[in-house]
């Protein structure tokens, strides 16, 4: 039984950690398109750097939830499991991304 929930937490923070620093590349990328568009509320290179600070922020938070999540939600579906905590997570970091650029 502790095998199962650490082989899903393990399973859960691996596959956040990939797909949070994926999407983390995807928003820096996208960073010089979304601010200081029309309708920005905020061009300057500040607002940047305070998008930047919550994305990181939100990636931290998405891994530990996958871990806690990892270990309350430990089966012997270990894997499938654990790559559904690292979908339901990643998808958390996803929306918070949108919200942020939408916000700023």
């Amino acid at each position: 039984m502790i095998k199962a929930r650490l082989r899903t937490s393990l399973v859960a923070v691996v596959g956040t950690a990939v797909l949070v620093a994926v999407l983390f590349v995807v928003n820096r990328a996208l960073a010089p398109a979304l601010l200081g568009g029309p309708g920005s509320t905020c061009p300057q290179p500040d607002c940047a750097l305070g998008a930047g600070l919550w994305l990181i922020a939100g990636a931290v938070v998405a891994i530990l939830a996958a871990l806690v999540a990892g270990l309350v939600l430990g089966s012997e579906r270990a894997v499938r499991r654990g790559l559904l905590v690292a979908l339901c997570c990643a998808g958390a970091y996803l929306i918070e991304s949108i919200v942020v650029w939408i916000l700023i």
